[in-house]
């Protein structure tokens, strides 16, 4: 390890550090303040600060964990700063129930030491944020990156990469079938390297290469990977071989899904009936349209239905056949692009998710027209539709509104390989995050009608 990687290592020690001293002293300060018993009850008291303290580190390292919320120069640092908000702010309510079971009554809770414990924390981890980043950005360089591929498909990679210079750099991209010698040459000088859609012959050798020297390797993943992403290692024989079993689901999941997904939906639709009210107030007020737009789409086995949204074009939207938003839409609407930008235009499908159309998690549900032309270039796109269609699923925290046909195809069989109660429950929580991501909800270029018109 290099000097330079050391002292990143350090930073990310340091910043992580400061982040749980941060959370384990905030937390005690606030059941200090509202509830007691603290220092001045002894040794009573130093054990119930102590255990409030230690609880609610495991539940902020938790969710930061899950947002990422200790990358330091992986992320921007709005990225971090809100990652660590969210991050908090769960430990905050958390802390804020423990209370009121404590108490049995809100009134004796004393709200303004939350929001005071919630200031203090804010402020203490934005400065470290922005001062470790400054620091980290010192000894920061972009990561030596190597592409070796057997198609034009890595031409996406690269396009990606160039919007991320400060993070890479693409030292050498090579065809498989260049000579391995020189492949290796060049990859002595790099961090990492790229293989998209190599044969397997090559790939052996890059791995075997790699293994020996530590270098890190991404794969890009096929349908035979994904369709075998369960794989368990069989001993039948003294021959070791990949078994994909495939397995049921849990006798119970299906069960506690739909119980969560109609708990869920209703307690969200009365939480936000105010936001729904004034948004098809603001609707209706603005072209005396109609407030809600109806489309056919795809759920569980090919299963056509009505998906509601707040309309947030304008109603000749699609005079000129279907397509997809694209950025600077101007057929958007400007209270379309308020409600898009904030996610308020999908909340009507709550009313799908209670008449069992759809599921909270899940593969989001294509339209039949884009979804047919979509199966003619990727005839597996269909089996998306072996689950119910979802509000938010695996393809939406970790793609875009504009990602290829064939990136969400693979990240919705990701999910739907290894679909749980817990593996939902993570997704709900990421999707929370990326509510407020601007890049996820970015339309495809001007002049394509679906996704699947992508070019690097």
């Amino acid at each position: 390890m290099s000097k330079k990687d050391s002292v990143k290592n350090n930073i990310r020690l340091m910043y992580t550090s400061v982040s749980m001293i941060l959370a384990f002293i905030s937390a005690d300060l606030i059941w200090y303040w509202n509830v007691a018993p603290g220092w001045s009850e002894g040794f009573f008291g130093y054990r119930a600060l102590t255990l409030v303290g230690l609880m609610f580190c495991i539940v902020y390292f938790f969710f930061a964990k899950m947002y990422n919320a200790h990358k330091i120069g992986l992320y921007r640092l709005q990225e971090l700063a809100f990652s660590q908000m969210l991050s908090y702010s769960i430990g905050d309510f958390c802390l804020f129930v423990a209370a009121f079971f404590w108490f049995h009554n809100f009134s004796r809770i004393r709200l303004g030491f939350f929001l005071l414990g919630f200031l203090l924390q804010l402020t203490v981890i934005l400065g470290a944020t922005f001062i470790c980043n400054r620091i980290y950005a010192r000894y920061d360089e972009p990561r030596s990156i190597m592409i070796v591929y057997g198609s034009q498909d890595y031409l996406r990679l690269m396009e990606k990469m160039r919007e991320k210079k400060k993070r890479y750099h693409v030292v050498a991209t090579y065809d498989e079938s260049t000579e391995i010698a020189k492949i290796i040459k060049t990859l002595e000088g790099c961090k990492d390297i790229y293989l998209c859609d190599v044969s397997r012959e090559v790939r052996k050798k890059i791995l075997l290469y790699c293994d020996a020297h530590r270098k890190d390797v991404h794969i890009s993943m096929d349908m035979a990977d994904l369709l075998g992403f369960n794989s368990e290692v069989s001993h039948t024989f003294d021959t070791p071989y990949l078994r994909n079993k495939k397995m049921p689901e849990a006798w119970y999941y299906s069960i506690v899904k739909r119980m969560a997904d109609i708990v869920i939906s209703l307690t969200a639709i009365m939480l936000l009936a105010p936001i729904l009210l004034v948004t098809a107030i603001l609707i209706k007020l603005e072209d005396g349209g109609p407030v809600f737009y109806t489309q056919k789409r795809l759920t569980r086995d090919g299963r056509i239905f009505d998906i509601y949204k707040f309309r947030s074009m304008r109603e000749d939207s699609e005079k000129d056949g279907v397509r997809l938003s694209y950025v600077n839409d101007d057929r958007v609407t400007p209270v379309g692009k308020v409600i898009r930008r904030l996610r308020i235009d999908e909340l009507p499908q709550l009313f799908n998710v209670l008449k069992n159309d759809m599921s909270i998690v899940g593969p989001r549900p294509e339209r039949p027209e884009i979804a047919a032309e979509y199966e003619k270039e990727i005839p597996e796109f269909r089996l998306r539709l072996k689950v119910k269609a979802g509000l938010t699923g695996y393809a939406q925290i970790y793609g875009k509104y504009n990602t290829t046909p064939l990136d969400k195809l693979k990240l919705d069989l990701i999910y739907i390989a290894q679909r749980s109660v817990l593996f939902d429950l993570r997704i709900l929580f990421y999707t929370v995050k990326i509510i407020f991501t601007p890049e996820s909800t970015e339309g495809v270029a001007e002049g394509q009608k679906t996704a699947l018109e992508n070019k690097a």
